[in-house]
């Protein structure tokens, strides 16, 4: 292009005359004129930094202030979101422990600290103070095309506040040799409520015969105060 003022050739994306000092007004001048940072650059790319960062790649040679603005708002909105990330994976972490270990203090004292006699002292010590499971008869019933099995159990809440107990039930044959396990769940029994609950449903055919001979009991218990 030629300058206005003195005829010499220009550069295209010059902004002033090389020999006489003229500005020169053209096209790329102009989007430079109107470049400006953009907030609404910076909280769209806070909010979707995968949009920041198109935002920033496409205005990066024209209007690199508004780019500059996707840009940052971008980098900050994928930090904020890693620190966020990271604190709720650490207060999950922190309530799922405590959600796990939540059992009443009077229980867990003198107590050996791993292992299966803490969890048969533990089991017995909640059956003696906080909760009562009782079982009825094993059935069995043929729809004819497979057979339906079930046990009835009660579970009574002794204590006197509202807890909820993870039970596994555990079916075994004359000689004490564990059959099969189930677990059942009591969810939130308020002090001197109880709750009817089947287990060992849809028992394998082969072990319905030892399952209407078998003695049913309690395996370990869990209790939670939620």
């Amino acid at each position: 292009m030629y300058c206005k003022n003195c005829g010499r050739i220009v550069d295209d994306t010059s902004s002033y005359c090389n020999n006489c000092g003229t500005r020169i007004y053209n096209k790329f001048n102009a989007n430079i004129s109107k470049d400006s940072s953009s907030f609404g650059f910076a909280i769209l790319g806070f909010f979707i930094p995968i949009v920041g960062l198109i935002l920033f790649l496409i205005y990066e040679g024209k209007k690199p202030k508004r780019a500059k603005s996707a840009g940052k708002g971008a980098l900050i909105g994928f930090i904020t979101k890693i620190v966020l990330s990271i604190i709720l994976i650490v207060l999950y972490v922190i309530f799922s422990a405590s959600f796990y270990n939540n059992i009443p203090n009077d229980i867990e004292s003198n107590m050996p600290a791993t292992g299966n006699i803490f969890r048969e002292e533990k089991t017995d010590k909640i059956l003696k103070k906080y909760v009562d499971v009782s079982f009825g008869k094993f059935r069995e019933t043929n729809n004819g095309y497979f057979s339906e099995t079930s046990i009835d159990i009660t579970v009574k809440n002794k204590a006197e506040k509202r807890y909820t107990y993870y039970i596994t039930i555990e079916a075994v044959d004359a000689n004490g040799t564990r059959i099969e396990t189930d677990m059942i769940y009591a969810d939130r029994l308020g002090a001197g409520q109880k709750i009817y609950l089947t287990a060992f449903k849809y028992v394998e055919q082969d072990k319905i015969g030892l399952f209407k001979n078998a003695t049913f009991r309690v395996l370990e218990i869990n209790m939670y105060d939620y």
